[in-house]
């Protein structure tokens, strides 16, 4: 037989090689990372997620982390290699753990079994004195099983067992749901103490000092945790192939919240600086150095109070409704873009003057974009830390826009039903006039790129503050209007007197209607020092038949915010608004009348 000569150098230098071309130890499940969160006005989220790993000998991925809460629809993996992902699988697993726990020795049972071993000197309650090595503590094992850990901050699991709190076991990533938690705790009555005539058994009770040179005086316990986590498993066709896995899933938890501030320059400049911030909740998952991306408007999602079922979970956890109650219910439709209160000052026109002057010049913060998406305009913001919890304040935009003062009375003259007028208040009710203030307003100019969300606005000059308000969405171009305060300086006043009767001028519908004809006098005076815009605007039950001043004069069909107690047929009265838009001087008044008739039932 041949002998090869296989030295010492040779053996090491092959064992290397063989070590180099070993393949490395397929992870048992990978981490994923957040590269991108949109976020909505109505506290749900698109979460974008990567991760990388190799599949093992089934052609498979896994990983731990799988949201606590997903959209029905909405939870897709894709890969970078069309047709290489199979599928995906969710399930729970269950595992177990071992931990020692160091505490410290409370009784002489404890402090012989940490010294096993050691040499020491001690003395009997019966005044013996001995010395010796500790041979060995007699005990008895015993296992004590408790329930599930109870949930702590933010819906964590904690383990407690005894009244006492245990750390919570090394499960790996992923959320990990306690079962139960196992402790082995130990009970015993004597010990071996070898001397130099032989072993000597002794009762622990017995022990009255102990001298022990270097004496530890800590113990340990052993806990054992069975838990069961959630496992999301991805199948491909090949084994031991390397892939890229982006995952997406839309999910409440998470909401932006806009905040602007105007500030209005001293004197007849009309050129205001505008300010936009994000204040931005999440009560969804740790979001560190991830960009976000803010949107104005809101997406439709029908299935959105729908949990996927790759979730695992029955029910749509949105942690953001229990933890800001009010932000997620009373107040969610406050600062949608769809909806808004249509009282004077809070409208958009179509189109406002284009080019206006002071068009303003957007300074967006560093890092900073924005860009749009069909009926949706995103916000980009730069990379965030905001962990479980944690609120921010984030600049959007500070621009110069322009602005216009204009002072709005808006009228609306309810009136009494004759037929069911109070006794002794004759055919001629008065008439009830529900406001009767003159409001200063700001009309902004949105000379950006970007549309402006509905949202609080602090109006400021200097350090006063004026007045909140909201701002309602306006598109670039368009023009919004800010209610500021109730004008004292400028007051208006209203008078009407009946111009003519015609009894029985109608029948309808079986029964006969008188007609009326009345005229109604308005008078506003400026007492400022300054001139002013004013527009005046006078809703009424009834038809108008003419307006001085060129009032214009809208007809519009009955309503019955018109009349209190109205017994009359809807068809034989109308409704109607007249608009007036007038500059008054220091000290100059404005008188309109309007003529008007209605039909009152006998």
């Amino acid at each position: 037989m041949n002998r090869i000569p296989f030295s010492l150098p040779a053996a090491s230098a092959f064992l290397a090689l063989s070590a180099a071309a070993a393949p490395a130890p397929v992870p048992e499940h990978i981490a994923f990372k957040t590269q991108k969160v949109i976020v909505f006005k109505d506290g749900y989220s698109l979460v974008i997620k990567k991760g990388v790993g190799e599949t093992d000998a089934m052609g498979e991925i896994h990983t731990l982390e799988v949201p606590d809460a997903a959209v029905l629809g909405s939870f897709w993996a894709t890969t970078s290699q069309a047709g290489a992902l199979l599928g995906m699988r969710a399930g729970w697993r269950e595992g177990e753990s071992v931990e020692e726990i160091e505490e410290a020795a409370l009784d002489n049972l404890a402090i012989l079994r940490a010294n096993e071993g050691a040499r020491c000197e001690l003395e009997t309650s019966h005044g013996r004195k001995l010395a010796g090595v500790i041979r060995e503590v007699l005990v008895r094992e015993t296992v004590a099983a408790s329930a599930a850990g109870t949930p702590g901050a933010h819906g964590a699991p904690r383990w407690t067992h005894g009244g006492a709190a245990f750390p919570r076991p090394p499960a790996g990533a992923g959320q990990v749901q306690p079962l139960s938690t196992t402790t082995t705790s130990v009970s015993g009555s004597h010990f071996v103490l070898r001397t130099g005539d032989g072993d000597l058994l002794l009762p622990v009770a017995a022990v009255r000092s102990l001298s022990i040179v270097d004496m530890k005086t800590k113990t340990t316990r052993k806990v054992t945790y069975k838990t069961r986590s959630k496992r999301l498993t991805f199948r491909f066709a090949g084994r031991g192939e390397r892939h890229e896995i982006t995952m997406m899933y839309f999910r409440p938890g998470v909401r932006w919240i806009p905040t602007y501030r105007v500030d209005l320059p001293p004197g007849d400049t009309k050129v205001a600086e505008l300010s936009l911030q994000a204040e931005i909740l999440n009560e969804a998952e740790d979001l560190i150095e991830v960009p976000v991306d803010i949107v104005v408007g809101v997406p439709n999602f029908r299935f959105k109070t729908t949990p996927s079922p790759l979730a695992l979970e029955s029910v749509m956890r949105n942690t953001l409704a229990q933890a800001e109650p009010m932000l997620m219910g009373q107040m969610r439709n406050d600062f949608s873009n769809a909806s808004y209160a249509s009282r004077a000052g809070e409208f958009r026109r179509a189109a406002a003057a284009a080019g206006a002057p002071g068009a303003g010049e957007l300074e967006l913060p560093g890092e900073l974009s924005a860009g749009g998406a069909q009926d949706l305009f995103v916000y980009s913001l730069p990379n965030l830390r905001l962990r479980k919890g944690d609120r921010a304040a984030v600049s959007i935009f500070e621009a110069e826009v322009p602005y216009r003062d204009v002072y709005t009375w808006d009228l609306h003259l309810k009136r009494d039903d004759i037929a069911t007028a109070p006794s002794g208040a004759g055919v001629d009710s008065p008439l009830r006039i529900s406001t009767n203030k003159v409001w200063h307003q700001i009309e902004l100019t949105n000379a950006t790129e970007m549309p402006w969300t509905t949202g609080a606005v602090m109006i400021m000059q200097g350090q006063q503050p004026l007045a909140q308000e909201l701002l309602t969405y306006t598109s670039p171009r368009d023009f919004c209007r800010v209610p500021v305060t109730v004008s004292v300086e400028t007051r208006g006043s209203f008078s009407e007197k009946e111009a003519a009767r015609q009894l029985k001028a109608l029948h309808w519908d079986g029964r006969h209607y008188a007609k009326i004809d009345n005229q109604a006098s308005f008078h506003l005076c400026n007492n400022k020092p300054s001139p002013i815009d004013v527009e005046i605007s006078v809703t009424l039950g009834g038809r108008v038949t003419g307006a001085s001043h060129e009032g214009g004069v809208s007809l519009l069909p009955f309503d019955p915010a018109d009349w209190n107690n109205y017994r009359g047929s809807p068809a034989v009265n109308n409704r109607s608004v007249v608009r007036w838009k007038v500059a008054l001087g220091p000290g100059e008044t404005f008188e309109p009348t309007v003529d008007y008739m209605f039909y009152a039932r006998h």
